[in-house]
């Protein structure tokens, strides 16, 4: 894939911030890089990752983690996710958005789509985790969802 293509809608689909009960086993992986050089991951579940449309996605993230930290000061890094039998890499610039610390939002502008894939194997999961307490989470993710819907204006 080239910089003018977009994340598939397979991608999209995942992570459009609808039906969150039926989506606790949907993961992402962000990454960044650390203050020294070093390679950092989140996980991110369904509800801390919403795509606005194929080519601007937005993540939640807490205050005080490294990936916030890195965000804030590198501007920019990768997100990744299954699809469609393969792995998709999302590169993307981040934009803070103003507003209340809790819990913080990042505007990512998409930049860069590449898939990875092998042609003996099909990707069905990047990773996987079980929620210690799912109504719980999926209600968080619920709110986080909804903040992430409505940009803030200045």
């Amino acid at each position: 894939m080239t910089q003018s293509d977009p994340l598939p809608p397979e991608w999209a689909s995942q992570f459009d911030g609808t039906h969150l009960e039926d989506k606790l086993h949907v993961a992402a992986m962000l990454a960044t890089v650390d203050a020294e050089g070093w390679p950092h991951l989140a996980y991110l579940g369904a509800g801390e990752v919403l795509v606005h449309d194929l080519r601007r996605v937005s993540v939640c993230l807490w205050p005080a983690s490294r990936t916030t930290a890195n965000l804030q000061r590198v501007g920019r890094g990768v997100l990744y996710a299954a699809a469609v039998g393969a792995v998709w890499e999302a590169k993307f610039v981040a934009v803070l958005r103003a507003g209340p610390n809790t819990p913080v939002i990042f505007d990512f502008d998409v930049t860069e789509v590449h898939r990875h894939a092998a042609p003996y194997a099909e990707v069905t999961a990047l990773i996987g985790f079980r929620l210690g307490d799912p109504p719980a989470t999926v209600e968080r993710w619920r709110q986080q969802i909804e903040k992430m819907r409505h940009p803030r204006t200045l």
